[in-house]
């Protein structure tokens, strides 16, 4: 029984290993379906963020999963960017919703993008391609003494779409 055992026992790993990685991509590809968020791989409501799932953002800056908390407050109001302490770049502070929208809805940018003669509205409501800040996340058309934001790294497709999509409804605050 010496190599016929020894061909067996070796069958034996083979099809526990092929049935093992087969159910394996079963589960793979079963991930995604419509009872677990619409095919995105993450749960219902939630959408893909930099390789994990974040709870869908709102195109508002107001409410649980608004602009404010979603990408403001995790992403650019820190106390060296633009928080509430200390210099902001741009005398831009986006530490709260109120403060958010007094500085950014109608508010003509700081810097000039080389295409404008005169400074374009941070958020130009309804109008999201007039808009510096789209211009910043993009990093497209942007002063030349100035960096695509925010400067740690670029958003997610998912956060720069719900910027545009706030700013496209006309910029609502709740």
């Amino acid at each position: 029984m010496g190599s016929c055992g020894n061909y067996t026992r070796a069958m034996k790993n083979l099809i526990l290993g092929l049935s093992l990685l087969l159910g394996s991509g079963l589960g793979l590809t079963a991930c995604g379906d419509s009872e677990s968020g619409g095919g995105n791989g993450c749960p219902s409501g939630e959408v893909p963020c930099d390789g994990v799932c974040i709870p869908a953002i709102q195109p508002t800056l107001a409410g649980a999963q608004g602009i404010q908390t979603s990408v403001f407050t995790g992403s650019c109001a820190f106390s060296n960017c633009h928080g509430d302490m200390g210099a902001q770049q741009a005398n831009l502070e986006l530490s709260s919703v109120d403060v958010s929208e007094q500085n950014l809805i109608d508010v003509t940018s700081t810097q000039v993008p080389p295409s404008a003669q005169a400074g374009i509205p941070r958020v130009d409501p309804g109008d999201d391609a007039n808009s510096y800040l789209m211009n910043k996340l993009l990093g497209v058309d942007i002063e030349a003494e100035t960096q695509q934001m925010p400067n740690l790294g670029t958003l997610c497709e998912e956060k720069v779409e719900a910027v545009r999509e706030w700013i496209a409804a006309g910029a609502p605050t709740n």
